[in-house]
């Protein structure tokens, strides 16, 4: 996968899509496997911005059946499937829990009646032929048993708890980066760090995509028959052209925070635990009530989330406050006193946005955008050639893409062509039996290497685990382990420059590599990536300090 701008400024493209996101990413994919001509551009790194900021969760749409929304519950449970059968080494599925109360909608028979309804509507789930893959019933349990699940836990008299699986993935960012990897191969042009600077626009249709190369500040266009504006947050920037500044938004900001604790909270089960929510309006009016966190057990650490506000300023400016974090932090430990969490404790913080509609006049809450939205601007905008997506939720962008090059083909005239991705496996997922696979691979042992080492190869890598190990072949030394690190060699480095587009230092150690997808590195093991792209890409040792510093404030709130 090489970065080709000369081929980008040069050719015509049938689409262009602007946003490496999740929702980018798979239409990308399912354009080019349907044989579009496509180019793939983000501003940043592929999956860097709001797709990085998530619980790991993959949901299967239990929350859908509070509203009654059936078709979406529906999607939600084929599309938690449809990505076990095509990616089998990132996703799995995973037990949540939910403590059972007096209060009527949350008390133990209320939930009962919940988790049979999702049983018996999401009873095709298990056609998957994996039994690693395979999604158990629900059913209710005694309070006993769930302050043994979770230490410490008894809080608002609680008197059981309801258990259901949903789906966690392993590394969302690789996750993302190997739908692009699949349309590379299948065609695609993907380049990251070229900013979408606006659009050519010729007899009321978009023609070109005025681009910028975010690296040397080169400016160019890219000609193309279609556009699909994927940008997230970012959407309503690109359509400055289409729309005009002073249009309606299209992604009214919220903020998104999850922590991650560098503690293992939950054992092998996720929980949604109510804790305190408190308001003060601006006339003076106060709220208290409750919210819904969500805990979630993460290779040996605990994602807890989400803390939702909403925002007014720039997406490309936003951090997240120290304050921030400290006033989640004391929501989280009322919601789960037993965890009795420190500051020093939490060693990540995942942040993003999401579209809200606004927020609840009577709990000042947000409310979040329910459902994706697809935009034909030839209709809003009588501007032909270019429609956009907003998304919502991770879980259901392959399907949302579908719909979205379904599009695409009729804006074209052309005759649709049958979307395959529901059944063709995605790089590094030709797996039959991943238990078996992963069993295998550990017990093989290769160069040495552990069980750690080897279960995060499996996992990131799937079936293309062969492309890390032959580095080895050529040169043993890069089966080393990264220092301070007992999963990520030194192979994985040179493999995100060379066949992966890695252009910055953070690239490698938050999107290619586990070195920093949970804490900062140790400042061995970011010297040590430093040197091993800095040979492969020619860095003097002032930029390698800069790329250090630059991923180390990565990690620092404002």
């Amino acid at each position: 996968m090489k970065r080709n701008l000369e081929a980008l400024a040069n050719e015509e493209y049938d689409l262009v899509v602007i946003g490496a996101g999740i929702y980018g990413v798979t239409t990308a994919w399912d354009a080019s496997l349907r044989g579009l001509k496509v180019a793939l551009i983000d501003k940043g790194d592929f999956a860097s911005a709001t797709s990085a900021n998530s619980l790991k969760t993959m949901h299967g749409g239990l929350r859908y059946l509070q509203t009654a929304d059936l078709k979406r519950f529906r999607e939600s449970v084929h599309e938690r499937m449809v990505l076990m059968r095509i990616a089998p080494n990132f996703v799995y599925p995973l037990p949540v829990m939910m403590p059972t109360y007096s209060w009527k909608l949350k008390s133990r028979p209320v939930m009962a009646c919940g988790l049979l309804a999702n049983d018996i509507l999401a009873i095709d789930r298990n056609r998957l032929s994996d039994p690693h893959k395979y999604v158990p019933g629900s059913h209710t349990m005694s309070s006993k048993k769930v302050k043994e699940l979770i230490p410490g836990y008894d809080k608002y008299n609680m008197n059981g708890g309801a258990l259901w699986y949903d789906c966690q993935a392993y590394n969302t960012e690789r996750f993302a980066l190997h739908f692009v990897i699949s349309a590379v191969k299948q065609g695609l042009n993907a380049a990251n760090y070229v900013k979408a600077d606006g659009m050519v626009i010729t007899d009321g249709a978009v023609t070109a995509v005025k681009a910028v190369d975010e690296l040397t500040g080169k400016t160019f266009e890219i000609k193309t028959k279609m556009v699909v504006n994927n940008a997230g947050p970012w959407v309503d920037k690109v359509l400055q052209d289409v729309s005009g500044k002073d249009a309606a938004p299209k992604f009214q900001l919220s903020s998104a925070m999850n922590l991650v604790i560098d503690r293992d909270l939950m054992g092998e089960y996720a929980a949604g635990l109510s804790g305190p929510w408190h308001h003060t309006f601006a006339s003076g009016k106060e709220y208290n009530g409750f919210r819904i966190l969500f805990f979630a057990p993460w290779r040996g650490k605990t994602i807890i989330g989400t803390n939702h506000l909403p925002y007014k300023g720039d997406a490309d400016t936003f951090k997240v406050t120290e304050a921030e974090i400290v006033d989640f932090l004391k929501t989280v430990n009322t919601a789960h006193p037993g965890a009795n969490l420190k500051r020093e404790e939490i060693s990540y913080f995942y942040s993003g946005f999401l579209p809200m509609t606004g927020t609840s006049p009577k709990t000042g809450e947000v409310k979040l955008e329910p459902h994706y939205k697809l935009y034909d601007h030839s209709k809003t905008d009588k501007v032909d050639g270019i429609v956009t997506v907003v998304g919502v939720k991770y879980t259901t962008a392959r399907d949302v893409a579908r719909k979205t090059v379904d599009l695409v083909y009729k804006k074209l005239k052309r005759r649709v062509v049958a979307c395959q991705t529901e059944k063709v496996r995605l790089y590094g997922g030709n797996i039959d039996l991943f238990d078996d696979f992963l069993t295998a691979n550990i017990t093989s042992q290769p160069f040495g290497l552990g069980e750690a080492a080897m279960q995060h190869l499996s996992y990131n890598y799937g079936s293309a685990i062969t492309e890390i190990l032959d580095y080895g072949e050529q040169d043993e030394a890069l089966m080393k382990l990264m220092p301070e690190s007992d999963e990520v060699v030194r192979a994985e480095i040179l493999h995100g420059v060379r066949e992966e587009m890695a252009m910055k230092l953070a690239d490698v150690v938050m999107r290619r590599t586990d070195l920093g997808s949970a804490s900062c590195p140790a400042d061995a093991t970011l010297a040590t990536a430093a040197d091993i792209m800095g040979a492969e890409l020619g860095w003097d040792e002032s930029r390698k300090s800069a790329e250090i510093e630059a991923t180390k404030k990565i990690y620092q709130p404002v």
